[in-house]
């Protein structure tokens, strides 16, 4: 069993939040391997992406961030959300933050006309993804030729 822990869930509202939020991006994502500070930052979707923090004790412990974009599918055009970089503080993990931010996004990509949002889950997350009504779709990238992936999707309709 794991404490029951209060947080917020809000966009970065400060400089420094938002550093915050970048910080605990690396910490756990980039740094693990090996990547300079600076690597959470270098998708190509990042300038249009939304972010979420959420904040608990006075601090950033988690963080994730999505992007809109559309696809097509036998001649129609699929309004879709991207969803990546979530990452949660060790200290906080176990605590619902995760589960919190995601159910976030979905209600986000809801509210943006989305039909579905999907992402390369790391395979660690995978359970996690599944218990949230994500589907394996197949292989997803593997990042810096390190960690393997699976291509999930969330329908949402």
């Amino acid at each position: 069993m794991t404490d029951a822990t209060e947080f917020e869930l809000t966009e970065p509202r400060t400089e420094a939040e938002l550093e915050d939020y970048y910080r605990l991006r690396y910490e756990r994502l980039r740094k693990p391997l090996g990547l300079p500070p600076g690597a959470e930052r270098e998708d190509p979707a990042e300038p249009s992406s939304l972010h979420i923090v959420a904040k608990a004790d006075g601090r950033v412990v988690g963080a994730g961030c999505w992007a809109m974009g559309m696809r097509k599918d036998e001649g129609r055009r699929i309004p879709f959300v991207r969803f990546r970089q979530m990452a949660v503080d060790p200290g906080y993990e176990g605590r619902g933050i995760g589960s919190a931010i995601m159910r976030h996004v979905e209600q986000s990509a809801r509210s943006m006309g989305a039909q579905e949002i999907l992402g390369n889950v790391r395979m660690e997350n995978v359970p996690l993804f599944r218990r949230h009504g994500y589907i394996e779709q197949g292989s997803g990238v593997t990042l810096y030729g390190q960690v393997e992936s699976l291509s999930m999707v969330r329908p949402l309709q």
